[in-house]
């Protein structure tokens, strides 16, 4: 029997479907496959589309299509506008982009978190999790041929702080060791690093690493032990290359020599480590462990740009840049119509064009259109820090959520290809 285009809402559990879509831009791992299970049905129905492709032949349940009821709508249909229809095909693929990009955070956090805690019970199938996770993310990464930004996830701040970092970290790294033009197997190597380069916590004292206040030089010393513990336990697993296992030793090195745990100095600090280094200050800057004040990613980057070619690797921090746009996703900016905004998504091929979400009053957040600045007169005029903003801005905008990042598939820049009806 052929194919038949059935709408979404006929659509049920046994169904063989084809989506009319690359796989980055549904979270499934095969474009056809049969719908297993309710959960399932739900997520296809949220990507938005209309109608899907059902092979009957390989399909467990019949396919039944009710026909829709003839309104009176459809009797004397109005004048479509183009520009309209335009302007809601856009919302809903940068709506559907971030939220693909949250859905695949999120599929992150629960087998990392998993797979850390086995490591030591076991350790073979610890390790295939986080190298799968890895894998994924490199594949994704060299199939793309142009640049690559990052979505912004918002997640509670009370969620696994070192998973979250651990991800952040390996996912900003795989990227820019790409910018770097690292071949795959160096890309992943950056990717496993990241996700293992503060395993060595999990020894460390939970009243140490929780606590809000100054350290006492002791505590200090016992925290700065998480770098031997982890280089230590990647070597009794036996299963992780010399180049991650010292660039776990080394990331709190500096260029300067005022790092730990041996004060090397310049090129005795490896290239991944370095690489590392400049990230995990990224991540830590952004969420401080103690006594930190709250900052927004683009005053974190203006730091690091500080310590360039002093404790961190001038390069590296060029390419951190590169990724994570001039303005990067979380930072906060005014246009040039003073309209408040967050930036939610970097597009390297535009820099001073991301995609922003605008501060309306009296609106939710999923009730706003975002704006992508690269169709847009306005420009931005400047950043905005925290204590610049009103408690009505600071709520709408989240802020007491986690800065967290997640590769964009590149929808933006397909939009702006559009031609305009």
């Amino acid at each position: 029997m052929a194919d038949i285009s059935v709408p979404v809402a006929d659509l049920r559990v046994g169904h063989y479907i084809k989506l009319p879509l690359s796989w980055k831009q549904h979270p499934f791992l095969f474009s056809s496959f049969r719908i297993k299970d309710d959960a399932q049905l739900d997520i296809v129905r949220q990507i938005g589309l209309r109608e899907i492709i059902v092979d009957p032949d390989k399909s467990t349940t019949e396919v039944i299509i009710t026909p829709p009821p003839i309104t009176e709508e459809e009797i004397v249909a109005p004048a479509v506008d183009p520009e309209l229809e335009r302007h809601k095909l856009q919302q809903q693929q940068l709506r559907r982009s971030i939220r693909n990009a949250e859905r695949a955070y999120g599929n992150s956090v629960v087998p990392l978190r998993d797979s850390l805690s086995r490591l030591n019970i076991n350790p073979d199938e610890g390790l295939g999790t986080v190298a799968e996770l890895v894998r994924q993310a490199s594949q994704y990464l060299c199939q793309q041929e142009g640049p690559v930004g990052l979505h912004l996830v918002r997640l509670p701040a009370q969620a696994d702080s070192l998973l979250l970092h651990s991800l952040n970290v390996a996912f900003i790294s795989m990227l820019v060791a790409r910018e770097a033009g690292w071949p795959p197997l160096e890309i992943e190597d950056a990717g496993l690093a990241g996700l293992v380069h503060d395993i060595g916590e999990l020894k460390i004292p939970s009243q140490i690493l929780r606590k809000r206040t100054e350290l006492t030089k002791a505590e200090t010393n016992f925290l700065n032990m998480h770098v031997q513990y982890g280089f230590d336990q990647l070597g009794q697993m036996n299963a992780f290359s010399q180049r991650i296992r010292q660039a776990v030793h080394q990331h709190h090195e500096r260029l300067d020599g005022s790092g730990y745990p041996q004060a090397l100095q310049g090129d005795k600090i490896e290239p991944l480590a370095r690489l590392l280094a400049v990230v995990d200050s990224y991540d830590e800057q952004l969420h401080p462990r103690h006594l930190g004040k709250a900052v927004v990613p683009n005053q974190v980057i203006a730091a690091l740009y500080k310590r360039a070619n002093k404790q961190l690797d001038g390069n590296f921090i060029q390419l951190l840049i590169k990724v994570m746009g001039i303005y990067p996703p979380g930072s906060l900016v005014q246009l040039s119509d003073e309209t408040v905004a967050l930036v939610m998504s970097s597009d390297p091929s535009a820099a001073l064009k991301p995609c922003i979400l605008p501060f309306q009053k009296g609106k939710v957040p999923e009730g706003v259109d975002l704006i992508n600045l690269r169709q847009d007169e306005r420009t931005i005029a400047r950043t905005l820090e925290l204590d610049e903003l009103t408690p009505p801005q600071r709520d709408f905008f989240s802020l007491g959520k986690r800065y967290c990042y997640y590769f964009s598939s590149g929808e933006q820049s397909e939009l702006t290809a559009m031609p305009a009806e």
